[in-house]
């Protein structure tokens, strides 16, 4: 009986060696199919910026308003039959995605990691420019799907940390002295270039 199951294992030795390669070339696989999901998300929320741009400025020079931005969608529509994503409510929140950051361009980079759908929630949901720049790196820096994205702001993660920190307590403060200081650096004010001490937030 031990000969037997000896044989075995010996056996199985050489398939899992052989398998390896073949992994490998699934990690290939899933890593060109990363990197085309990137470049099309790029490009995407770069056609959006300028989309956004061009309908801001019309808005600005030329008076557009709802109805015109709804005969646009339609032109589109009938220009590139089966496109989808230019709706009037998806044009005019191309139109806020450009007002909202264009005055940032040290947040240009982010933009174009994250796709439209996170990007429609933190622009609804976030209100004031530092919490939108919060989600936009935190997501970015941990890789958030939408779902998480959603979950987070929905949760008031940046009240919770920024503006409504928890308190650390007193037997910790003892042991550790710098605790607190190195939790707001390491984790937050670095990402946010906002100052430490909260009466300076404004």
């Amino acid at each position: 009986m031990k000969k037997k199951v000896l044989q075995k294992t010996k056996s199985l030795v050489p398939v899992l060696r052989a398998e390896d390669p073949f992994a490998e070339i699934v990690g290939l696989i899933e890593e060109a199919r990363r990197r085309s999901f990137h470049a099309i998300n790029t490009h995407l929320i770069d056609l959006y910026w300028n989309v956004g741009e061009y309908v801001s400025r019309k808005i600005e020079s030329d008076g557009w308003g709802k109805g015109t931005v709804k005969d646009l969608s339609l032109y589109i529509q009938r220009r590139q039959s089966g496109l989808r994503g230019f709706s009037p409510q998806n044009i005019w929140r191309m139109r806020q995605f450009y007002d909202t950051y264009h005055t940032q361009p040290k947040l240009s980079t982010l933009l174009r990691v994250l796709p439209w759908s996170s990007h429609l929630h933190i622009l609804t949901r976030a209100k004031r420019p530092e919490e939108r720049e919060f989600y936009l790196r935190m997501a970015t820096k941990n890789n958030w799907d939408v779902r998480e994205v959603a979950r987070q702001i929905n949760g008031s993660l940046f009240e919770r940390a920024v503006l409504h920190p928890p308190k650390v307590s007193t037997v910790l403060r003892k042991l550790h002295p710098t605790f607190e200081e190195s939790f707001k650096d390491a984790y937050l004010f670095e990402f946010l270039d906002l100052p430490a001490d909260p009466s300076e937030r404004g």
